[in-house]
């Protein structure tokens, strides 16, 4: 507590007028800065509103760096896993510890991971987390940081490429290669998602081409191998005619090259196929597959980085560059209706 105010007054408040201010206790405010008990959603944002107001900057005490969770979504997904390697291979070179908190359906179990172990740091895979959860780690003042999407949480830092851009150019190169029928396979869109911003990027290269774009051409799922396959025969059966496909997972476009060869088309002299992630399978199948190859050596280094500062971050965007990695997968339609 001392150290909090002699943060306050060095910057010309004290922990007591921000207590005042906030309606609790001088406390309750030193709690909440070094994480000592959980406060509910609307006393933290009362005390870091009146933070705001005085321009109270706290001095946190120096203590063991603690332990890193990483919240495990399903890792159905090949992006997962990989995220999971590099970090693993990352994490040695900082000294705070890591643990893997499996999240695979609703429920409280998390909370005795965070009761009986110093976790300090959390980091987010999965952007649909389940609100209760985002309001309890807030509650407890734990720095947090949302990898590889957009999150409504506003205490969370972000570090993801931009989707609709990457999208935008990803469905840009297809239509220069004059394809023009395009399947979509996305995850289910919802309204900041990646998968919305995807869909909103693909929309707009059609807009710029002068085309429609056709929303029988997209079909929704979980994006992996199985996934890829299911979607890519559900069109096939439909009727739905295409030239190109752009997946938004490398594993899902995969899917869907396994697919068109069971119905005997090839790749890419019948239909052309686009992933997205730029994962190390990509690379090790042929043809070598053109996707939209996301920095996430970067991505999680930034990410790391923030759990080794004792600056407090809230809503910060950080936004790296993503890349159109050119493969074999992709060829110009000379099948282009007139």
């Amino acid at each position: 507590m001392q150290n909090a105010q002699k943060g306050g007054e060095e910057n010309g408040a004290t922990i007591r007028e921000v207590a005042k201010k906030a309606g609790v206790s001088p406390a309750t405010v030193s709690r909440y800065f070094h994480g000592k008990c959980v406060v509910t959603t609307e006393t933290a944002k009362k005390i870091e509103e009146a933070v705001r107001e005085l321009a109270y900057i706290p001095v946190y005490k120096q203590k063991n760096p603690g332990v890193v969770a990483v919240l495990i979504p399903n890792l159905k997904l090949a992006y997962f896993s990989e995220v999971l390697k590099r970090l693993l291979e990352a994490v040695p070179r900082y000294s705070y510890r890591m643990v893997f908190i499996p999240i695979l359906e609703k429920g409280d179990a998390y909370k005795q991971f965070f009761k009986e172990l110093d976790i300090t740091g959390v980091i987010y895979l999965e952007e649909n987390t389940d609100q209760d959860m985002l309001n309890y780690i807030a509650a407890k003042n734990i720095k947090t940081v949302m990898f590889g999407a957009i999150s409504a949480d506003n205490r969370c830092k972000m570090i993801h490429i931009n989707d609709l851009a990457a999208a935008y150019e990803g469905a840009r190169h297809l239509l220069s290669l004059q394809h023009e029928e395009i399947l979509f396979l996305s995850d289910y869109a919802k309204s900041i998602s990646s998968g919305f911003q995807r869909i909103t990027g693909c929309k707009r290269a059609f807009e710029e081409y002068g085309l429609e774009f056709d929303e029988n051409r997209v079909k929704f799922g979980d994006l992996t191998y199985e996934s890829g396959c299911r979607m890519t025969a559900q069109a096939i059966r439909e009727g739905i005619s295409f030239t190109a496909a752009f997946a938004f997972s490398d594993e899902a476009a995969l899917g869907v090259i396994s697919t068109l060869s069971e119905a005997g088309l090839r790749v890419p002299e019948d239909v052309s196929v686009m992933g997205f992630d730029g994962l190390s399978l990509s690379r090790q199948v042929t043809p070598k597959l053109t996707t939209i190859t996301q920095p996430i050596n970067d991505m999680i280094e930034h990410t790391l980085n923030t759990f080794q500062s004792q600056k407090r971050e809230e809503n910060i965007e950080i936004t790296l560059p993503y890349r159109l990695e050119y493969g074999e997968t992709c060829t110009i339609n000379h099948k282009r209706k007139e």
